[in-house]
């Protein structure tokens, strides 16, 4: 009876000894067998029958004894013990304290703060160990420290395990850390439970073996089991997608057509929009991530096509077409303002951090971010038009500097380049932001604490990240949740507009919208590099040529004078009274060619009056007929208008090539008169009109 509580407790004091010794052995006497044959339910009801003595303090004696013994590892779980002291009984006081500091230790170099680390590691770490069984960080695998952490839903105990797990990681210990949403990650289980089984096995042996990004997966799954349950609707006997037919795939198309939200959703936590129907959007999504589903059981040979998805699951034209790029820009004035709040951010406008014991313990604000990295965050989003993963992920050394040159006056200026991690479209790239970007990096730089490594979760490789502090990247709604609210406060604008909530990701579409209608705009094939996109057709949803842009480029562009021209026209109306026009004894219009007139009543119909073949009809000015005309009373000027052709326009714009070769092209079209140039022999020395107006009605009339 008492050699094994002397080998377990020879390094106790000696109260402890004697508290674990007549505990035991008195329930020994009572129950009349050893304390190796106890079952767990006797050992709690000793632990708690000690607690209930005079002297409270035997419950941890008694804890650590069952776990030296090697009898129950997770007494401490179901009594309530002080985890520190019992785990200093089980290993030692200073083993224990060894491990501790260790951990405390990496904890502070990365910047975490002293009263929480100190508030959370002991309890946390001492329970891990009792856990594990061994006093040594290297004995902890990951699945205890998941297990132990899924135990706590939230408080002090879960913060200290995902903090050790960060140290943990670092490492090498264990493959990654615990993530704070880690619990919610994965389909809820009443989700999962209103799908048909045999349809689930389907979906998720598709999603185990899935090459897509997780998002996609993600999305694409929630589809798949809502087919599955409108299969269990309507198809009983298809709950398999070996089982689908052409009818069967058709039929939920057309109903996809007429779906609402929450239909067939199962347990959907979103319920702001149950009732409503399906945007164009929504129902083509439907149908294209049920036919990838279905297309990728047929590539992987899981199951033998009964019909071709890529035919009978496709959106019908009229739906497709009312998706289009529709890019949510913020308005120039309110993007001005956020602009000018996030270039003047200071620690005043963030919310204050820490508990009121920290915040006694000092007189400076402090924020949950230093105001440095955060100042840097909203340069680069302010500047970089990056995706809120790309963000994230942006590596410590991840701008370049350059210099370039004026192309006018030669003046050097300086060039700052940011190269964007591997995202979901292209490989890594580098891209030109303004230098205030990287001069707020190298301000968080200079004060940033040393971080670990971290996986990246595009390319598993290990880096460091450039928004991390206290081991671990900033979250994904940081920007969205906490930092848009603080600048929309400070600009003095809504949160929200005619387009939506502002977010982060329309500061990608502003930046690209003013890239594109700048005084000296990107090219579109130059803003798809920018942005980092693979098809020209991905840039054309960020950025839209603004309605003020396209007026005056279409007013610049000048289509009306550009294409329709003016010549002058003299009218006769001494030949009109007297009747010798209507005869056609005389002409009574004269266009005015320059070197001579033209009398044809439809000069507008010839095809050679731009290069006129002094046919007939041609009226020499140095002539007789021409000079009395000039000097004739009774002579009208007008204005005539002309449509010219693209040909005709070229050749008035100064190319003389083009002349020439319309020139060549009528050799052989007769004029007005009949005979053609060449029957002429004006083929190679005709006369140009190259003097027609660009506008309309500068003379005293026109027609």
């Amino acid at each position: 009876m008492l050699d094994p509580l002397d080998q377990v407790t020879r390094e106790w004091t000696s109260t402890n000894v004697a508290r674990v010794r007549n505990t035991l052995l008195h329930r020994v006497y009572l129950d009349r067998r050893p304390y190796w044959d106890w079952d767990h339910d006797v050992w709690v009801d000793v632990a708690e029958q000690a607690g209930k003595s005079t002297d409270s303090s035997r419950r941890g004696p008694v804890v650590a004894a069952a776990h030296a013994l090697g009898l129950h590892r997770r007494l401490h779980h179901l009594v309530q013990v002080n985890e520190a002291w019992v785990a200093e009984l089980v290993f030692g006081r200073d083993t224990v304290q060894a491990v501790v500091n260790e951990v405390v230790d990496t904890l502070r170099s990365w910047d975490s703060s002293r009263h929480t680390v100190i508030g959370q590691i002991p309890a946390a770490l001492s329970d891990l160990l009792l856990v594990t069984g061994k006093p040594a960080l290297t004995s902890i695998t990951d699945d205890e420290i998941r297990t132990l952490a899924s135990r706590y839903g939230k408080g002090a105990r879960r913060s200290g395990l995902m903090k050790i797990s960060r140290v943990l990681a670092h490492k090498g210990i264990i493959a990654e850390p615990i993530h704070r949403n880690q619990r919610q990650r994965g389909s809820r289980p009443d989700t999962l439970a209103s799908v048909p089984a045999t349809w689930l096995a389907w979906a998720q042996r598709w999603r185990d073996l899935s090459t897509s990004e997780p998002g996609t997966i993600r999305g694409r799954f929630a589809v798949i089991l809502i087919a599955g349950r409108w299969a269990a609707e309507k198809h009983p006997e298809a709950l398999e997608p070996q089982l689908w037919t052409r009818e069967i795939a058709a039929e939920y198309v057309a109903d996809t057509l007429h779906a609402v939200h929450g239909q067939w959703a199962g347990h959907n936590r979103n319920t702001s929009k149950f009732g409503q129907d399906l945007t164009a959007v929504g129902k083509v999504q439907r149908i294209d991530s049920l036919r990838a589903f279905f297309l990728d059981l047929i590539e992987w040979e899981w199951i033998t096509p009964r019909f071709d998805p890529r035919k009978v699951l496709s959106g019908p034209l009229s739906v497709r077409a009312q998706i289009g790029p529709n890019p949510r820009i913020i308005d120039e004035v309110s993007w001005a303002k956020l602009m000018a709040a996030g270039l003047t951010l200071n620690t005043e406008d963030l919310k204050e951090y820490g508990t009121p014991r920290a915040k006694a313990a000092t007189t400076a604000r402090c924020t949950y971010y230093p105001i440095e990295m955060i100042r840097a965050l909203v340069g680069v989003w302010l500047f970089g038009g990056c995706r809120i993963d790309e963000i994230r992920r942006l590596e410590l050394d991840c701008v370049d500097r350059d210099e370039g040159r004026d192309e006018q006056t030669g003046e050097a200026f300086p060039i700052c380049l940011l190269r964007v991690p591997h995202n979901k479209t292209s490989r890594p790239f580098t891209k030109p932001v303004d230098p205030i970007v990287g001069q707020l990096i190298d301000a968080w730089k200079h004060v940033r604490p040393p971080q670990p490594d971290i996986e990246d979760r595009k390319t598993r490789q290990r880096r460091q990240f450039l928004f991390c502090v206290r081991g671990e990247p900033i979250g994904n709604a940081y920007l969205n949740d906490h930092i848009l609210p603080v600048l929309c406060a400070k600009a003095g604008i809504p949160e929200s507009d005619s387009r939506g909530a502002l977010t982060s990701h329309r500061a990608r579409s502003t930046i690209a919208t003013q890239l594109l209608n700048a005084p000296e705009p990107l090219s579109i094939v130059d803003l798809k590099e920018w942005l980092g996109h693979k098809h020209i057709s991905s840039t054309r949803h960020y950025a839209a040529i603004l309605q003020r842009r396209l007026t005056a480029a279409y007013r610049k562009a000048d289509y009306f004078a550009r294409n329709v021209r003016t010549i002058q026209v003299l009218i006769d109306r001494e030949s009109i009274l007297t009747g010798a026009a209507s005869g056609g004894d005389q002409p009574w219009k004269y266009y005015d060619l320059g070197d001579g007139y033209c009398t044809y009543d439809f000069f507008a119909k010839c095809q050679h009056r731009l290069a006129c073949a002094r046919c007939p009809f041609y009226l020499p000015k140095a002539s007789s007929a021409g000079q009395l005309l000039a000097v004739k009373a009774g002579v009208d000027q007008m204005l005539e208008r002309l449509e010219l052709t693209d040909e005709e326009r070229e050749a008035l714009e100064g190319d003389r090539e083009v002349l020439l070769q319309l020139a060549d092209r009528l050799a052989d079209v007769p004029t007005p008169a009949g005979p053609t140039p060449s029957e002429l022999g004006t083929d190679q020395a005709f006369i140009e009109l190259t003097e027609l107006q660009a506008t309309i009605g500068r003379s005293t009339g026109s027609t």
